[in-house]
């Protein structure tokens, strides 16, 4: 029998990352000491006190049972408490907050709720490359929505064709940006709910890094007035409190879409352990004492990062959020260029801006996720490179 792969599948672009990861692998055979700053993964341990929540909570035999799906009662007021005191909003536990499965694992169903096979789903471009996967998973098409420097790595709405919009029923965004580390305004929300409404467009603001920020506390779209009726949020447990294996994340917003992506969770999933949800419902409770010292982790590796680089002839803006700085190198290059030569001659990886798409060409994003000592001898190798031996290789 000769088994073949689904269409759809074959449809994915391939993964970019894959071949750099195998000069890695052949780096570290040779012995080389490889610090990989390539995927944003917290080092940072889970606060304690959550870790010791969720052993008494594994204890308790309620929670062996199944979940419900939406995610149980306890977390679901949690989080609705939480954006009262973070932003000022509230939410309906029931029909206004759903738990996931991580917020990655929402994001990539989303499409299945308002997709028909033909319509147009927006995807900001350079991105985080899940906003794809349901797009192409439910027969949707693609329009990528450049966002470059000069704009703040913000989108241009007048831009985007009249044709593509008449079918468009979908955008993806995301701020505090990955890759980019751009944050977005209150004006610019308000500007893009008044957009969204006109056009009939859903907004799925991915907001995973709102409270990794630098400056000002990152808004959430949904303070501006009206953006309830046409806009969700997803948020993310694994950088705010350091649990990225725990796999919790939660959406809140539009009832019809949060209910509606319920529905498809149901028939697909059983939701996240109980035991680990209450230990998320923990964090959210504390979160006045446990996030601030890691999001000034953060920004003191982000002040550290960024002035080596500036120092070393790199040019960017400096980030206003999340764990990556995103940066052109000092001479004029791909972005894989760079990322090899830092790779051969630094011993340092990287990720290539071409990766997360078109206008990611000619920048690399470096992850702030390993250990201060490591950092700070990436720093160092970085601060040693001569990139004229890049040029004189071509």
């Amino acid at each position: 029998m000769k088994i073949e792969i689904s269409d759809k599948l074959k449809s994915f672009p391939p993964f970019l990352f894959e071949e750099l990861y195998r000069k890695e692998r052949a780096e570290r055979a040779k012995g080389r000491d490889i610090i990989s700053l390539a995927v944003g993964d917290p080092d940072i341990p889970t606060d304690r006190r959550i870790v010791a929540d969720a052993v008494s909570e594994i204890k308790k035999a309620p929670n062996h049972r199944y979940p419900n799906t939406k995610g149980n009662e306890n977390l679901r007021r949690e989080i609705s408490a939480w954006h009262k005191r973070r932003f000022g909003l509230d939410f309906h536990p029931s029909d206004e907050v759903s738990i996931l499965i991580g917020s990655k694992e929402g994001i990539a169903h989303l499409p299945f709720v308002l997709l028909n096979a033909g319509d147009y789903c927006l995807i900001p471009d350079p991105t985080y490359p899940t906003y794809r996967t349901g797009v192409i998973l439910a027969g949707g098409r693609i329009h990528d929505v450049p966002l470059e420097e000069k704009n703040g790595f913000l989108p241009d709405l007048g831009r985007i064709p009249r044709k593509v919009l008449e079918k468009t029923k979908l955008f993806f965004l995301n701020y505090p940006n990955n890759p980019t580390g751009a944050g977005a305004t209150l004006a610019f929300y308000k500007d893009l709910v008044k957009w969204a409404r006109k056009h009939g467009v859903v907004i799925a603001q991915d907001a995973a890094y709102c409270d990794i920020y630098f400056g000002e506390p990152a808004p959430s779209l949904l303070q501006v007035p009206g953006a309830r009726d046409v806009a969700v949020e997803f948020y993310s447990s694994s950088k705010t409190y350091c649990m990225a294996g725990w796999r919790i994340g939660w959406v809140v917003g539009n009832s019809k879409v949060v209910c509606a992506l319920n529905q498809v969770k149901e028939n697909i999933d059983s939701g996240p352990f109980n035991a680990i949800q209450n230990a998320v419902a923990y964090a959210l409770k504390h979160h006045e004492q446990i996030v601030p010292p890691i999001r000034e982790h953060f920004k003191k590796r982000a002040e550290l990062f960024c002035r080596t680089l500036h120092e070393t002839g790199w040019r960017f803006p400096d980030p206003r959020g999340s764990c990556f700085v995103w940066a052109r190198p000092p001479v004029n290059c791909s972005s894989l260029d760079a990322v090899y030569f830092m790779l051969e001659h630094a011993h340092i990886l990287t990720a290539p801006g071409s990766g997360f798409g078109r206008y990611g060409e000619g920048f690399v994003r470096f992850s702030l996720t390993e250990p201060d000592a490591r950092l700070a001898e990436a720093a160092r190798r970085v601060r040693a490179l001569d990139w004229k031996k890049l040029k004189a290789g071509k």
